[in-house]
This record gives C-alpha cells, structure tokens and sequence, in this order.
C-alpha cells in the first residue's frame, strides 16, 4: 500500500526542520564542542567581559546566577591556562593578546611591573580598538596594580572609567571616576566594592545609546585575599563541605624545587575556612552576573551580546604546600572561562580545548572585525565552528617578585606541565597519569623532558629578566 502525498510533504517537511535543529545545535564530538552554523546574529556583538580576581578553576560551583545564565547559555573551557600567573602581568595580557615577554610586564610592581610598565602599550589594546571601530567603551573596577589616576588621567581607548586607585580593597579604598574624579568610600555595607562594581556596569549598560554597540570590563577585587564577603553573604558557607584533594598538605615534596620544599605544613582547618570565605566573596560576583544579564536583556542587547567571564590568575589553598600564586601548577595557572553568544555559541556545551588568556583579545578581534598586533589566537573557530583546537601548547613564564618563586620558563600541553627554573631545577608532570602533579618525572621521562624542553626554548623567548638555561 502506498503513503499519501500529503503524508510523504510531512515527512519531508519534518526530515527538513530535525536538519536545521541538528545545524544550529550541533552534533557532540569525542573532544570537541557541537558543529553550530554561523552567522546566526546580525553585525557585531556587544561584549562584556568580566575578570574575576584570583579565582579559581573550581569554584563556579557556588555561583548558580553564573552557571544558569553563562555555563547553560554558553561554552565553558576547561583548559583555560594564564600563562604568567600573576595579577599585572595577566591583566597586560587580556588586554593586549601578547605574553610578558612581549609587553614588558612581568611582576605587580617595581622592576617591570605594574601600571607604569604598561603605560607604553596603553594606545594599542583591544579597548583602543574597540573605540575606533565605534564602540563606546568602559572599565569598571580594577584595572593595573599601581595606577594611581594622577591629574585624573584615563588611559587612551576608555570612554567611561571608573577603576580602582592604587590597591583595590572590599572597603575603604578610593576610585577614579572620570564623571566625578577621585571618589573615596568607606566602610558602610554600600561601600562594598563588588556592589559598587555591579551597580556602575549597570548603569554603563543602561546608559549607552541603544544604537551603539558596547564593550565594558568589569574587574571586582573578589575573590582576591582578604576574603571579606558581603555582609548580606557572610556566613552563608561557613558550614559548606570542603574536599580537599590529595595535592594539599603533599607529604612528600623531596622531588619538589627548593622553594616548595622549604613550606611547612598547613593548618587543614585554617585552609577550609579560608576556602569558604573565598566561595562567599563570589555570591557578590554572582549577583553582579546576574543583574548584568537583566540590564542587557532589558536595553535589548541580551540576544546579540557576546559576555566572557573568566579570572587573571587562579589560587593554591595549600596544594603542594603552596598558599598564593605564581606557581605553574593547575591551582595557579587553571581559570574559569565561559563564553556565551546566543545563536553563535552552542548552549551548554564544554569543551577540553587548550586555551589561554592571551587569546581573549584575538578572539574578540575576530568577531568585531579589527586589526590587533598578538602573540595568541583566535579561538572563533571552536567557539562558532566546532573545531576541536585552535591552538598549541601554552607558554608559561614568571619572574621572581615577592612570593619569591623563582623565575621559570615552562609549557603547559594538554597532557604535560613541563618548568625550567632559573636554579636549574626542573620540573614534569604527566597530567593524563597524575592530574595532581604529584610525581614529578623529570628524571624518569628524559625524552619527554628534553622535547618540551626544546619546545619551551622556542617559546620563552625573549627570556624573563634574570633567567638564563
């Protein structure tokens, strides 16, 4: 018996509309994220990128505005390597797409450090960019360790500034407000430096013209040290289970550098506690998300916005007995990245992919359609195209300040943290055998260890001052 015209236009009709959902949401590959069709959204997107202060890679658990409105919307990375991980130097690299090696910004402050170490690149970064192809731009919060604002001066490329001066705090600290010039604030719960953040990037939103496209950055101190939440939050994770890896505390560092091997052990109960203060400094943050996505709803530009939320530098809790950061182990160098674009970036979808922060600016480049000088990549290919990789190993590089690591070159691959320190010692971890880097096989793996070796070589060039093979 045969089937009805009409019942065979059906069929078509619905093998035709299963096509295009499986060409707009994509099909799971083994290591990569779902095929998407581009060009789904008219012209250039509105960007707001969110830099979070020494978070870590783990921690989005306790952000749900964060995974509802950006990981359920969006793609997350989770390989996302800073390649010096350290505040100044990082930030120079977001907002530049070139490593330390290349901007000249190694350390917070001092020799090749801080604010005025950048002053030379401040007239060619993305935000320069941005505003010479017509975006109204803004930075809220933190900007460079060591900017002052002096005379009330704002950087080329800003057309709203409202950034931290000298250390950014939760409370009492003082901001340079290109509207009002040096505001001060103190103590009182309004003065909380992450609302206050929120509330300005708000108004930003609000306050561009429909018309013109935006680019904003938004930089809270949380949930850098000293860990004072909100006091809306405070206490509301003070009972919250903490799993403390097997890293924490590590018993047997002998095959550690020096550095490490000279830490003590850790008060176990000190590291929970401080945990969970760190998880409260980011309810704020999340709030922030939260009602940055109602303002780009309400103003209409929530459906051609392209938001990246991510962090400068990640922050051991006593891994490898290590408290801080600038180390080039996962806790230090791993960060949160999200990117969200709907119609162009698959929703839901996670993604393995090494990459790194001297991407983020290439990759905003790319969709916007200007020309930047960088040393990264554009990772539009794997946000948009399902592609699995965009690029290679990431370099790592460090220069001895404060904390006292000694300065490394190194190279982080999706299977191996290899890290060559200036006092020769040497350090290699299989990351597929020992994700926790606890067996460094630098002696066992010659092979491997002379290969990156070489390859961190051609990377780490020029050198970080000081540092010699």
């Amino acid at each position: 018996m045969g089937v009805a015209p009409s019942s065979v236009r059906r069929l078509r009709a619905l093998s035709v509309l299963l096509i295009l959902a499986a060409l707009q949401w994509g099909l799971p590959t083994a290591d990569g994220p779902p095929r998407l069709a581009h060009a789904q959204t008219a012209g250039r997107p509105d960007i707001v990128l969110i830099i979070t202060d020494d978070q870590r890679f783990d921690t989005l658990k306790v952000m749900p505005k964060v995974r509802r409105q950006l990981v359920q919307r969006g793609m997350t990375f989770r390989r996302a390597i800073v390649t010096d991980p350290l505040c100044c130097p990082s930030r120079a690299t977001i907002l530049t797409g070139r490593f330390s090696h290349t901007t000249g910004v190694y350390r917070n402050q001092g020799l090749k450090g801080g604010w005025p170490a950048f002053q030379p690149l401040e007239s060619d970064t993305i935000a320069t960019a941005l505003q010479g192809a017509g975006y109204r731009t803004g930075l809220i919060g933190k900007y460079l360790n060591g900017y002052k604002g002096e005379e009330v001066y704002v950087p080329p490329g800003w057309d709203r500034w409202f950034a931290f001066m000298t250390g950014p705090r939760y409370y009492n600290y003082s901001i340079l407000d290109d509207h009002r010039g040096r505001r001060n604030y103190g103590s009182l719960p309004a003065d909380y430096s992450t609302d206050v953040i929120r509330r300005q990037a708000v108004s930003f939103i609000r306050h561009t013209a429909p018309r013109r496209r935006l680019f904003l950055v938004v930089a809270p101190f949380a949930p850098h040290g000293s860990f004072i939440p909100a006091p809306r939050h405070d206490g509301d994770l003070s009972t919250a289970s903490v799993d403390l890896g097997p890293a924490v505390n590590e018993a047997n560092v002998s095959d550690k550098p020096r550095y490490i091997r000279d830490q003590a052990l850790g008060d176990l109960s000190a590291v929970r506690t401080r945990t969970r203060r760190q998880w409260e400094t980011l309810l704020a943050v999340d709030d922030l998300v939260g009602e940055i996505s109602v303002a780009l709803r309400e103003t209409g530009r929530a459906g051609n916005a392209l938001v990246i939320f991510t962090s400068d530098n990640g922050l051991s809790n006593r891994e490898h007995r290590w408290g801080q950061k600038s180390v080039p182990y996962d806790e230090s160098i791993r960060v949160p990245l999200i990117v969200r674009w709907p119609g162009e970036i698959p929703r839901g979808s996670v993604v393995r992919t090494l990459v790194s922060n001297v991407d983020l600016a290439p990759t905003i480049a790319d969709f916007v359609g200007v020309s930047l000088s960088v040393d990264g990549v554009s990772l539009r290919r794997v946000l948009t195209n399902g592609a699995v990789s965009a690029r290679g190993p990431v370099l790592l590089e460090q220069m001895k300040g404060i904390e006292g690591v000694p300065t490394y070159c190194g190279v982080r691959t999706r299977s191996f943290m290899f890290a060559h320190y200036v006092t020769g010692e040497e350090e290699l971890y299989d990351l597929a055998q020992d994700p926790h880097q606890l067996r460094n096989v630098v002696s066992w793996r010659p092979t491997k260890a002379r290969q990156l070796r070489n390859l961190t070589k051609s990377l780490c060039q020029p050198v970080p001052p000081g540092f010699s093979w």
